[in-house]
């Protein structure tokens, strides 16, 4: 339909558009139910450009919103790493938001931690750090360049707090499974103004992507 907004999906670290909604059957839905969707590869992942220097991912937010500029308001659905660019984007102004869906994002978010990245570095691969060897991973099987992938996870990442969050005013919906520690999609839901907190039984963080009663919040969030 001509005034529906097209759907905007932004993939997790390590992973790819290709990779993490077309196996699992977004795009395809999707787009059988009528609506456009807009594919945006995290930056250092996928078909995006590929850098090995952190500081060149600072502004990634930024990056992910000029593919979908001028498109005026969007439907868009990000999970984890997209989901928290998203956000950002929605906190700044940089993209216009209709509708705005986050999968494994929750509350612990606005934990600030600076060592984050520390994870990710060359000397963690050590056996020890389980993240860090996840990621690896699952930056091999998606077909992107580990060391680039490695880069953006230890970008400078802004602090959002509480106060960002009740200034977005698009309809937002959290989607978080019960085994994620991302923290209470209820208790996230309710620092926005207009949101709504699903938890996913059975699912953890990086099965929430492609469970099924997960596409249905979502798909009926988005009125597919």
């Amino acid at each position: 339909m001509a005034d529906t907004p097209p759907v905007v999906l932004v993939h997790g670290l390590g992973s790819s558009s290709e990779h993490g909604w077309r196996g699992s059957g977004w795009i395809d839905m999707l787009q059988e139910a009528g609506r456009e969707v807009i594919l945006v590869d995290l930056p250092g992942h996928g078909t995006s450009r590929r850098d090995t220097d952190p500081a060149s991912y600072a502004d990634a937010a930024a990056e992910i919103v000029e593919t979908f500029a001028g498109r005026g308001p969007v439907d868009a659905v990000g999970f984890s790493a997209g989901a928290h660019l998203l956000l950002e984007a929605a906190v700044r102004g940089l993209g216009a938001f209709n509708r705005l869906a986050l999968l494994g994002l929750g509350p612990r978010m606005l934990e600030f931690r600076p060592e984050r990245g520390r994870a990710f570095t060359p000397d963690a691969e050590d056996g020890t750090d389980v993240l860090a060897r996840v990621i690896r991973g699952l930056a091999r099987r998606a077909g992107n360049d580990v060391d680039s992938v490695l880069a953006f996870a230890q970008r400078p990442i802004p602090r959002l707090t509480a106060a960002d969050l009740s200034a977005v005013a698009c309809e937002v919906l959290v989607v978080i499974g019960e085994r994620d520690e991302a923290g209470s999609p209820e208790e996230f839901a309710a620092l926005f103004p207009k949101a709504t907190g699903r938890t996913i039984e059975g699912a953890d963080h990086y099965s929430v992507q492609a469970n099924p009663r997960a596409m249905s919040a979502v798909f009926d969030f988005l009125g597919v």
